[in-house]
């Protein structure tokens, strides 16, 4: 779509439900030392700013990095994920169907999605392959629901190579990707090199696989020049074989210095005609374990954490009508579980 084609904005100050595709609470609630998903001081996906954003649906990603243990990390994430409702039942429950998706945007509270970002959550680098059908099946057993499985993360691993790297497919990436068809999980493009996007879309179109692909947390190369960000090419090619698109918050993947270039990560989205495919995937994490400190702040403030959302898309006016706004905060993701769990 065009944006001049869109309806002038009139609602600059209403609260949107919003779907998020992306977060790292699950590692932090692992890793951290006494840390609990209601400290608003370590993580901008913290409960109570999922309730002051509106957040009805977050996707939480099991981070783990590739490393000896990692597969055992990533079933302590689930084990996290399993007892979280237990845990907060007033505000925290699982959504595992499409339709629980959508439900919830009407009720209190935020529904939760398990997701895997590194698939070394399931064989560390010196494990047989083998073993990758029987953990993930232990994961979705014990999640009830997989949204989607990040192959990689900034570098390379047994499956392949990541946004730094200009490694392509390896062949336990091709027994990963044979192994998902038909499951309904998708396989996330947010890491992957230019290398193994490429050899993933033809994988895909050489088995006929019906495996979903999407981009979780990803923004546009074009706008700002960063390997972490998609090139154009590649999300045009996401979005016609059915993905969305979550736009990422972190300040070095939108822009190092102005924090008005979120804004245009979103138009550039819209103005390629990806707007029935635009989500948010925020990708907040806990910071302050970071080794790179010269990348601190990492967020701007204008969204350094999920309490923003209302100001996010009120800063879109008056360039996206309501019909367009209500797509990006909720009806593009629900609409993409639906495509991936229809399985």
């Amino acid at each position: 779509m065009s944006l001049s084609s869109t309806s002038p904005d009139t609602d600059v100050g209403e609260m949107y439900p919003i779907v998020d595709l992306h977060c790292d609470l699950l590692s932090y609630l692992e890793t951290t030392e006494g840390a609990t998903p209601d400290n608003t001081d370590d993580i901008g996906c913290a409960l109570p700013y999922l309730k002051e954003g509106n957040v009805r649906v977050q996707v939480l990603a099991a981070y783990v990095p590739t490393e000896p243990g990692s597969a055992e990390m990533a079933k302590n994430e689930f084990r996290r994920f399993a007892e979280l409702p237990d845990a907060h039942p007033e505000t925290i429950y699982h959504v595992r169907t499409a339709d629980e998706a959508k439900s919830s945007l009407e009720k209190d509270g935020t529904g939760v999605v398990a997701a895997i970002e590194n698939a070394s959550g399931l064989a560390d680098e010196s494990e047989s392959i083998d073993v990758l059908q029987s953990r993930l099946q232990d994961l979705v057993e014990q999640a009830g629901k997989v949204l989607y499985i990040t192959m990689t993360h900034h570098g390379a691993n047994r499956f392949g190579g990541g946004n730094m790297t200009d490694i392509g497919l390896a062949d336990d990436g091709r027994v990963l990707l044979d192994f998902l068809d038909g499951l309904g999980i998708a396989i996330d493009f947010s890491h992957t090199s230019d290398a193994l996007a490429r050899d993933i879309l033809n994988h895909l179109d050489r088995t006929g696989h019906g495996v979903p692909i999407l981009a979780s947390h990803s923004n546009f190369r074009s706008v700002f020049d960063h390997a972490r960000n998609l090139p154009d090419w590649l999300a045009k090619e996401i979005v016609d074989r059915g993905g969305v698109i979550g736009i990422n918050f972190i300040r070095a993947f939108v822009h190092t210095d102005d924090p008005d270039f979120l804004r245009r990560h979103f138009f550039h989205g819209f103005e390629l005609g990806l707007g029935d495919a635009l989500c948010f995937g925020a990708d907040f994490f806990y910071w302050k374990a970071a080794v790179d400190v010269g990348r601190i702040p990492f967020y701007h403030p204008e969204h350094e954490h999920a309490g923003k959302y209302k100001e996010v898309l009120a800063s879109l006016s008056p360039d996206i009508g309501k019909g367009e706004k209500k797509a990006l905060a909720f009806g593009n993701a629900v609409e993409f579980f639906r495509r991936a769990w229809q399985h």
